[in-house]
């Protein structure tokens, strides 16, 4: 009965101590792979934010053409200008007044580069590539800006804009040029989706008081999206555009800049000639 027992006891012995070199093995297993899955996920996230800035130059540079072409029109027509203003003043003799003509070009010279600075601010703003989330953001600055690098687009297109800005509009923190990216990637979309005769997208922005958030609405009047691409439209690479004319990226890289500021993108409503976008971000506590 003892050699039993105590062989028993030697068997016990043994498999414990398989038992405690197998949880071994695994803590040292787990732990591998925890550290693995970690590294995966910092490099996704160092990846995303390469395709965020990225997918921003593109955007930025696509604009650039059309922004050229909006800031040589003002700037030409006060080349022009001043070049006849000098010529007028040259000819002036000592103590004739100005031709009340004069004052108005002088005017009118600087109101156009007022609005050429105006656009290169706005570009300016939009192209920054730093990554704080701490700047304070007026929501209806960053839709007039984008808005605005967006205007040669919407000339050839002749699409009726309509804006409605909440005069009040608390600011939200984050990143305007990161944000400035979700407002052109939304109205760019909704442009490229009205019709020629008769697109009309409606720009909203509004305080809802009851959750602490601004809201910035995308309406417009295009064919609206698939009921079957609706779960999709916010995964990278999906497109519905032909081939050669979207990259997929556009609302997956939106809909991750809005989460990392605390809010969310969704698309709220689509069916047969209406589309709504809508981006809600949490504002800053009132003073």
């Amino acid at each position: 009965t003892l050699a039993s027992q105590s062989a028993v006891a030697v068997e016990n012995a043994r498999a414990y101590e398989t038992i405690e070199a197998m949880n071994r093995h695994l803590e040292q297993m787990v732990a591998a792979r925890t550290r693995a899955l970690q590294t995966a996920l910092e490099e996704k996230e160092r990846t995303q934010q390469q395709l965020i800035q990225s997918e921003s130059l593109a955007a930025i540079g696509q604009l650039v053409a059309g922004t050229a072409h909006e800031m040589n029109n003002p700037l030409a027509t006060v080349t022009s200008l001043v070049q006849s203003t000098i010529e007028d003043l040259e000819r002036l003799r000592e103590g004739d007044m100005p031709d009340p003509d004069l004052i108005d070009d002088l005017k009118f010279a600087d109101r156009e580069l007022r609005r050429a600075r105006a656009i290169i601010k706005s570009l300016l703003g939009l192209s920054r590539q730093t990554q704080t989330y701490s700047e304070k953001v007026d929501l209806n600055v960053v839709i007039r800006d984008a808005l605005r690098v967006l205007r040669n687009r919407n000339e050839q297109a002749g699409v009726e804009i309509v804006e409605r800005y909440h005069p009040d509009l608390p600011c939200v923190q984050g990143n305007f040029a990161n944000l400035g990216q979700v407002a052109i990637n939304i109205i760019k979309n909704a442009l490229q989706a009205v019709p020629e005769r008769g697109g009309r997208i409606v720009l909203t922005s509004r305080f809802d008081a009851e959750k602490g958030r601004a809201v910035f609405e995308c309406r417009d009047n295009g064919p609206g999206v698939p009921a079957c691409d609706r779960q999709n439209i916010f995964k990278p690479f999906f497109t519905a555009k032909p081939v050669g004319q979207g990259t997929g990226l556009g609302l997956y890289i939106s809909h991750e800049i809005v989460r990392r500021h605390g809010g969310d993108l969704r698309l709220d409503r689509s069916s047969g000639g209406l589309t709504v976008f809508t981006v809600s971000l949490p504002v800053l506590p009132a003073a």
